[in-house]
């Protein structure tokens, strides 16, 4: 997965969106946002979802529709 990637995510908190960073280890405020516990380690990437919100979503969770180039 790479920046410019169409994606779209399991649970259609997005539905499908574009990579706008490339996959990092989730932060305590990615934490938050997914309800992971203290000591889990996860990537998450910033999606630029079609309503116009960037969210960190987690990479595991996330399909690529179509690779950009």
């Amino acid at each position: 997965m790479k920046v410019g990637d169409l994606v779209t995510d399991d649970f259609y908190e997005c539905r499908s969106g574009l990579v706008v960073s490339r996959p990092r280890v989730a932060t305590r405020t990615d934490h938050a946002w997914h309800g992971m516990m203290s000591g889990d380690v996860y990537e998450v990437a910033d999606i630029l979802c079609f309503d116009g919100t960037i969210k960190p979503l987690l990479t595991i969770d996330l399909r690529v529709i179509s690779e950009s180039r």
